[in-house]
């Protein structure tokens, strides 16, 4: 599985976690069992960081995709809150067209336990089958890397998904709605009161 594809990559990794907000995995993993159930990113790229651009910065990706219109959420943030990382950067969001963004951040040295400090990121970037790229988001998630984030970025592809993938994406946005609202929940900055599914 390509390390590029962003949302549908990161399954394997979340096998010894239980956290609320990992619906979205849990989601793929169950649904995610033929070829009407593959989704490809219309946009997937990976990127590198390096001096004074390491690591990528999180709130700069938040501030992105709240500026194009995304409910953002940095999972890894809320994650590490709890003691329970899983990756070194998770941040995404969805939006009200239906798309979904998603930045990851990965160690590729093999290990256990999760590692703190990412050596690689991907994007992905979703839209409701049948797919009509958005060129200006896509280029805008692009520049962003480069120009702001100041890392350089590889493995660029852009994919199409059918009309036959609708049901399972849209099941896919259900669930990344309520992963994030059910995160949001167990926020510790956030200064309301917790929900009592978060973990202890």
């Amino acid at each position: 599985m390509s390390d590029s594809t962003g949302l549908a990559g990161h399954l394997h990794r979340i096998k010894k976690f239980s956290f609320r907000f990992a619906a979205i995995s849990l989601a793929l993993a169950i649904f995610g069992c033929d070829r009407q159930s593959e989704l490809v990113p219309d946009l997937a790229f990976n990127f590198r960081c390096s001096g004074k651009a390491y690591p990528a910065s999180e709130g700069a990706m938040e501030k992105f995709l709240a500026a194009h219109g995304f409910t953002a959420f940095n999972e890894e943030r809320i994650r590490r809150q709890y003691k329970l990382p899983l990756y070194p950067l998770a941040v995404d969001g969805y939006d009200k067209h239906k798309r979904i963004l998603d930045f990851r951040g990965i160690n590729e040295k093999v290990s256990d336990n999760p590692v703190p400090v990412a050596t690689i990121y991907s994007v992905g970037v979703y839209s409701p089958p049948p797919t009509t790229h958005d060129v200006a988001l896509e280029q805008a998630t692009l520049d962003f890397v480069t120009k702001v984030l100041k890392c350089g970025v590889s493995r660029v592809s852009h994919g199409t998904n059918g009309a036959e993938r609708t049901a399972f994406y849209n099941a896919v946005y259900k669930a990344e709605q309520s992963r994030i609202a059910a995160g949001r929940k167990c926020d510790k900055a956030s200064g309301r009161p917790l929900d009592t599914h978060c973990p202890s």
